[in-house]
């Protein structure tokens, strides 16, 4: 007897209803996972981070390695070369944003819940990711500033050259 009132018991169980509204309004960016993308933004480092030391090295410290001072002889002499300084851009500018974005990508999660109409962001918390992608971004301003204060300088000088001959 009791079996058969506990079959007819699991028998007439109601059965839990799947919601997959909630599933469907989540949109998960997972294009890489946190060490990928960690590892590729620390890669995209690399060369920034190799000039600036190289920089501090030669001109701040004033010592005079071979390998520093060719390193900079070779990226003065690509960019004279070219019209347009992109290899410059693509080591400084270019791959820091893409970085940047992997590194953000990586950690960031978008859910939209359309009947409250709101967009909602996490982010996971690997301390990694952030600090790449934050270094990514100072690299980047850096050179922005560094470009914004050159050719306000040399507008400066030109300017006061100028003034000064009209005198």
């Amino acid at each position: 007897m009791e079996e058969k009132d506990f079959l007819s018991k699991m028998e007439n169980l109601k059965k839990p209803d799947v919601n997959t509204e909630s599933s469907q309004r989540q949109i998960k960016i997972a294009l890489l996972n946190a060490r990928r993308s960690a590892a590729w933004g620390i890669w995209f480092l690399v060369v920034p981070a190799f000039f600036f030391c190289a920089v501090v090295i030669k001109y701040l410290l004033h010592a005079d390695w071979s390998i520093v001072g060719n390193f900079l002889d070779w990226m003065a002499a690509v960019d004279k070369s070219m019209r347009f300084p992109i290899v410059s851009i693509l080591f400084f500018v270019i791959l820091p944003a893409v970085g940047a974005v992997i590194n953000l990508l990586s950690i960031l999660h978008f859910t939209y819940d359309k009947p409250a109409r709101e967009l909602i962001v996490t982010i996971r918390m690997k301390w990694v990711n952030i600090i790449l992608a934050v270094i990514s971004v100072a690299v980047i301003a850096i050179i922005m500033l560094y470009a914004i204060s050159e050719n306000s300088a040399e507008r400066a000088v030109k300017k006061y050259d100028i003034e000064r001959r009209l005198k």
